[in-house]
Formats: structure tokens, sequence, C-alpha cells
């Protein structure tokens, strides 16, 4: 293989290494979506509860409502507005990736046979 080959070879190598050692942040984790039609074929892991004055901070919620989301496995937080002006908000959790309906009711079929 001639060397001009070979070194664009090793170079595009180490440039997908060092994309690898990138840290997601919680909100590159979670999708954060206000419509319902964006989670319609996910499956529903819960609903954080109670419903969230955002007064206090909607920045303050919406993160609590993110961390709640990973500790769930979440990929996505449908934020509900409860009052138009977004002054209460409700956060349901969903899994969007590929086959999680079916990954979830394998897990609840091997936990009870």
């Amino acid at each position: 293989m001639p060397r001009p080959i070979l070194a664009c070879f090793i170079a595009l190598a180490a440039s997908a290494c060092a994309l690898d050692s990138h840290h997601l942040t919680p909100e590159e984790l979670v999708h954060i979506v206000d419509s319902p039609a964006d989670v319609r074929v996910c499956l529903r892991l819960a609903t954080l509860t109670p419903p969230a004055a955002t007064v206090s901070g909607f920045r303050y919620i919406k993160d609590a409502m993110v961390q709640q989301t990973l500790a769930l496995e979440g990929t996505h937080l449908y934020l509900r507005r409860i009052t138009p002006d977004w002054l209460w908000v409700e956060g349901i959790v969903y899994d969007c990736r590929p086959g999680a309906r079916r990954l979830r009711e394998e897990v609840v079929i091997r936990a009870n046979g």
C-alpha cells in the first residue's frame, strides 16, 4: 500500500478514536419534546408526578426531569403543558429506542418465568 494512502487511514483511525472519547451530557442523551406526535411510537415508561410549577425556574425543573428520565433509562422526555403559559408542566418519560416495546415485554416475561 502506498505511504500516502496508509497515512490517510491512520489519520482517519486516530480521528475516530478521538470522537469516541467525547462524554455526552444529560441534555445530549435525552431528547426533550413538546408534542405527543414525537413519541407516538415509543414505549411510555413513567409520568413524573406531580406536575411541576415552573415559577421557581423552568431550567431547574427541566434539569431535574432530565435526571429522572436518565434514571428510568428513558430516551425522550415529553413536556406536556398543563397551562397555556408553561407555568405548570408534566413530564412523561419514553423509551424510543428501536424495539423498545419488544425488549420490555421480554424482560417482563423472563421475570415471571
